[in-house]
C-alpha cells in the first residue's frame, strides 16, 4: 500500500468531518440564536403587555373614581354653583377625561396588538360606550340640574355596572397574560426565522 492510498481516505475524512462538522455547527448555532431571540421577543412582549395593563388599568380606575366623585358631588349639591369641593371634583374629572381622550387611539392600538381585537372592542364598544353615556348624563346634570332622585340613582347604578365591567376586564387581561395569550411585539427578522420542527 502506498502512502498516497492511505493518506487520501484520511484527508477526505478530515475534510468531510471539518466541512460537515462546520456546517452542522453553524446550523445548530443559528437554531440556538433563533430560539434565544424568540424567547427574548416573547419576554419583551409580555413585559410590554404588563406595562400596558398597568397603565390602562390605572387610567380606567382613575376615570371611574373621578366620575363617582362627580356623581357624589351632584347628589350632595343639588344647587348651583358648585361649592369649592364640588368644583374640585369637576376639575379632577375633566383632567382624567382629557388624559383618557389624549391617549385613546394609542391605547386601543396597543390593546389590539398585544391582546387582540376582542379585548380592544370590549374596551371601546362596551366599557367606553358605558363611560361615554354616564359622562353625558353627569355633564347634562351639571349644565341644568333637573334630575330627579330616581334619575340620579340610575346614574349611580350605571356607575356600579361600569365598575363591574372594569373589574372583569382587568381580570380578563391578567388571565390573558398569565395564560401566555399576549402577542409578541413584532415578527422576527427574516434571517432569524427557522422552520418549525
Amino acid at each position: 500500500m502506498s502512502v498516497a492510498s492511505t493518506l487520501v481516505p484520511v484527508v477526505v475524512g478530515f475534510l468531510l468531518t471539518t466541512v460537515v462538522g462546520g456546517l452542522l455547527g453553524v446550523y445548530l448555532q443559528r437554531r440556538s440564536w433563533s430560539h434565544q431571540y424568540n424567547v427574548q421577543l416573547a419576554a419583551a412582549g409580555r413585559d410590554r403587555a404588563v406595562a400596558l395593563f398597568e397603565e390602562l388599568s390605572r387610567l380606567l380606575d382613575r376615570r371611574l373614581y373621578r366620575m363617582r366623585r362627580l356623581y357624589w358631588t351632584l347628589c350632595r349639591e343639588r344647587e348651583r354653583p358648585l361649592s369649592e369641593r364640588g368644583a374640585k371634583s369637576l376639575e379632577d374629572y375633566d383632567a382624567v377625561l382629557f388624559e383618557w381622550n389624549d391617549n385613546i387611539n394609542r391605547n386601543l392600538a396597543l390593546l389590539e396588538r398585544h391582546f387582540g381585537s376582542r379585548m380592544r372592542k370590549q374596551l371601546d364598544d362596551e366599557i367606553g360606550a358605558t363611560m361615554r353615556s354616564v359622562g353625558v348624563a353627569l355633564e347634562n346634570e351639571l349644565k341644568s340640574p333637573s334630575a330627579s332622585e330616581a334619575d340620579l340613582n340610575e346614574i349611580g347604578n350605571r356607575l356600579g355596572r361600569l365598575a363591574n365591567l372594569i373589574y372583569a376586564y382587568n381580570v380578563e387581561m391578567l388571565a390573558a397574560m398569565q395564560g401566555g395569550m399576549v402577542t409578541p411585539p413584532a415578527n422576527p427578522p427574516p434571517h432569524w426565522r427557522t422552520k418549525a420542527r
